[in-house]
């Protein structure tokens, strides 16, 4: 037999006794979660009955162990149990099979040792600042690979908010909020996660910005109301804790159910107080005060009274009105009958410096051919 027909008349039996014993790990991927009982299979898939062993990244023959736990099924399949608490213990495990008719077969499965994201230190869910000051919240968390950690607030990331560098996240996943405002009060997500295996975990943490109240008045330091009138004045409140607020009129100081709470978002809260003034006398201020165990504050309100539109203004708006039904009058005369104000000023005024006529000096009127035009006005030539 020639040489190179040798070569190949080997390599095609050899691929015919590779595909005769065969054998596969059953699951095909190899992570483990740290200090977790992991399970796989190796079975026979070609080559009838055989003795099969399970062999460590060191090359030695698997035993039972506080490690490992072998898992005989039959003559054609046998489980391997581990459970590795060090991320080191990892590497490349082989299913090695001897078979009755004397030939054997390998397979390998490279065991990697991961860990899900986790938490490591505790966290506090919710705090309480003072205004202008400062507080943290730590957020390590550990897992193999190591986590990414980012703090998100109001749907965007806070690495990403532009705060003056008030608010930043530490190398360690610790958020530091610098001179507390009360902006920053509200709902912060950490979030740390592990990309590749698409494994993330979540804390959500709250914080309260404790601060004098701060009133916000819609129309300014002045309202315009009108004697005999009913008005609701409404007005806003930015305040945590919750605020009390009253509202002076008159001399009398008005609480509780005189002044509704008609809205609240978060820490704005918004208010509508009602009265009636009666009297010049009572077209006097408000005196608006909020108040909680971080201060208090006060606006002042000046009523002012209007009267509606005077009667010169009244009249005048009449004469307009009645002008300019007139004007349309006469403009529609003026092209329909060929009359009115309009055709007067046409024939008495431009009919004056019209190049187009002259007279005579009989009086006539003469056309641009000198031809005389006669007139008839009731049925008199003139």
């Amino acid at each position: 037999m020639e040489p190179g027909r040798f070569l190949i008349f080997m390599f095609a039996a050899g691929a015919v006794h590779s595909a005769k014993t065969s054998l596969e790990i059953i699951p095909g991927n190899g992570d483990v979660q740290l200090g977790e009982k992991a399970y796989f299979l190796c079975k026979v898939r070609a080559g009838g009955e055989a003795t099969l062993t399970w062999i460590d990244p060191e090359d030695a023959d698997i035993e039972d162990s506080e490690l490992y736990t072998l898992r005989p099924i039959d003559e054609q399949s046998k489980g391997l149990e581990m459970t590795l608490p060090d991320p080191q213990v990892g590497g490349i495990f082989t299913c090695k099979g001897d078979f009755d008719s004397g030939d054997t077969a390998a397979t390998q499965i490279r065991i990697r040792v991961v860990q899900r994201p986790k938490f490591v230190t505790p966290m506090e869910h919710t705090k309480e600042v003072v205004e202008g000051t400062s507080v943290a919240f730590d957020c390590q968390a550990t897992g193999i690979p190591p986590p990414t950690v980012r703090w998100t607030f109001g749907n965007q990331e806070i690495s990403k908010i532009g705060n003056g560098g008030r608010v930043s996240v530490l190398a360690n996943g610790t958020l530091v909020v610098k001179d507390s405002q009360p902006s920053d009060a509200g709902v912060h997500t950490c979030e740390a996660s592990i990309k590749e295996r698409n494994e993330t975990v979540v804390m959500v943490v709250s914080l309260n910005v404790k601060f004098t109240p701060r009133i916000e008045l819609p129309t300014g330091n002045s309202f315009a109301t009108q004697i005999g009138t009913p008005v609701q004045y409404n007005f806003s409140i930015l305040a945590y804790p919750p605020p009390s607020v009253s509202v002076a009129w008159k001399g009398k100081v008005f609480t509780g159910d005189d002044i509704k709470k008609v809205a609240q978002d978060q820490d704005r809260y918004t208010y509508s107080f009602e009265f009636t003034p009666t009297s010049q006398e009572d077209l006097s201020e408000l005196l608006i005060t909020a108040a909680n165990d971080q201060g208090s504050s006060k606006e002042k309100v000046t009523l002012q009274d209007t009267q509606g539109l005077g009667t010169g203004i009244i009249v005048l708006i009449v004469l307009i009105i009645l002008l300019v039904v007139l004007l349309v009058m006469d403009v529609f005369c003026y092209y329909k009958r060929q009359r009115g104000l309009l055709m007067y000023c046409r024939n008495n005024i431009l009919g004056k410096y019209s190049s187009g006529t002259g007279t005579e000096n009989n009086g006539k009127m003469l056309s641009k051919s000198g031809k005389s035009t006669v007139v008839n006005v009731s049925g008199i030539e003139a």
